[in-house]
């Protein structure tokens, strides 16, 4: 990406053909150059993203999900199987308050520095300040998101491979 400048004393110089150029750039960026091309505009491409992954999860992990669900009754009077579970029970509850903690260190730190009062003498510098702020708002909630996310993937693979354990020791 090339360096935006802000004032009439950086030394931007303009360059003939830039706006169209950028126009242009933009036009193909989003749309598909030609019919055979496999792109949609980024609403429709992001909304296909999430389609196509909520199929996988639900051809992948339906039969996956069902073949455990009907092996766990039989692990009821499994005692080393239930203490298992019960560790692993403890262990996501952990991580889970771990993950809750950083959430909240986080917010402390960025309430602690919005209330810190800046002196800003140009109104740029103020916008600077303040997408500063917003920035460290969203990479926040976005490792916090990601974060969690990957626990419940985590949460669900863990299970399996418990009960498919169990299953299989008990076969062999």
């Amino acid at each position: 990406m090339r360096k935006m400048h802000g004032s009439m004393m950086d030394a931007a110089v303009p360059r003939a053909g830039d706006l169209f150029r950028s126009q242009q750039r933009l036009a193909t960026a989003v749309l598909p150059a030609s019919p055979n091309e496999k792109r949609a505009p980024p609403p429709v491409a992001r909304a296909e993203s999430l389609w196509l992954l909520l199929q996988h999860l639900a051809s992948s992990q339906s039969a996956q999900a069902a073949e455990t669900v009907a092996a766990l009754p039989a692990f009821a009077f499994d005692v080393s199987a239930v203490r298992e579970a019960w560790a692993m029970g403890e262990a996501v509850l952990n991580q889970w308050w771990s993950l809750h903690a950083q959430w909240m260190e986080g917010l402390a730190e960025l309430g602690q520095e919005m209330g810190e009062i800046r002196q800003a003498n140009t109104v740029s510098k103020y916008v600077d300040q303040e997408m500063n702020l917003v920035q460290q708002g969203l990479a926040l909630l976005s490792s916090q998101a990601t974060a969690a996310a990957r626990l419940a993937e985590n949460v669900q693979v863990n299970a399996v491979w418990l009960v498919h354990q169990r299953a299989r020791g008990r076969k062999g």
